[in-house]
């Protein structure tokens, strides 16, 4: 591969990255304060590449004709001097689909299905006393889900009697169904899930999002047997949030 298909390439990934920084879609792999390195790298490696370009094609020698005595070897007037070697080679540029596809093709956040295959979230003890509970909202307090497990499993008076409103996915269980979201420490790669199980309504669509408003119940059992229930009085379908991590 020749210098103008590396600095082709490379703008290709800048432009990327800086698509992806620019828009809501870098949510959908790190934590919102990685925008503005995201945004940094993509303009960095974009004008590196401009530039790298700008001045391979200015180093590039005039085209000057040179006759050609013709060959035994050259087969019906198809030497070597009628080949091109310059630009970028064909196979070269299959390297720019994978770049193209996420440009233009959004996938969606981790799911149901990474929530019931992958690992779910440890929930530490909080080093420090918790913060009082937000203002209510319509009749009920919004909270995390790490928040809410955080409190239902080690500070459960702190939601004594509150009503409560919790946002996610809905993840099928084998005796009911969850509302869960995806935590992550860094980016989509890391990311763990939490999940309550609901009582008392029945599951929506696997996957659909909903606002889930209710009464905080004792979490039971241990580390990956642990439970903790959420006692719902409703179930809102919502649409997802720009930001579906945690």
């Amino acid at each position: 591969m020749n210098r103008e298909a590396q600095d082709t390439l490379l703008l290709f990934v800048g432009v990327m990255v800086l698509q992806v920084g620019i828009t809501d879609l870098h949510l959908r792999y790190v934590k919102p304060a990685m925008q503005v390195p995201l945004v940094v790298a993509g303009a960095v490696l974009t004008a590196v590449a401009l530039a790298s370009l700008v001045r391979t094609h200015r180093r590039r020698p005039a085209a000057v004709a040179v006759p050609v005595q013709p060959s035994p070897s050259d087969h019906a007037g198809h030497g070597h001097a009628g080949h091109d070697h310059g630009g970028m080679p064909r196979t070269a540029w299959l390297l720019v689909l994978p770049l193209l596809v996420l440009t233009t093709v959004s996938p969606p956040p981790l799911g149901a299905y990474a929530a019931a295959n992958g690992t779910q979230a440890s929930i530490e003890a909080p080093a420090t006393a918790l913060p009082p509970l937000p203002p209510a909202r319509d009749g009920a307090v919004d909270l995390s889900m790490t928040d809410y497990v955080t409190r239902a499993v080690y500070a459960p008076g702190s939601l004594a009697g509150v009503p409560l409103r919790l946002t996610g996915f809905v993840l099928p269980e084998d005796d009911g169904w969850s509302v869960a979201r995806v935590s992550m420490s860094c980016c989509a790669a890391d990311g763990r899930a939490v999940r309550a199980r609901v009582l008392g309504q029945a599951a929506p669509p696997t996957d659909s999002w909903v606002e889930v408003v209710g009464r905080a119940r004792p979490a039971t059992g241990e580390g990956r047997d642990r439970v903790v229930p959420f006692e719902a009085s409703s179930v809102r379908a919502v649409e997802a949030p720009a930001q579906p991590y945690e």
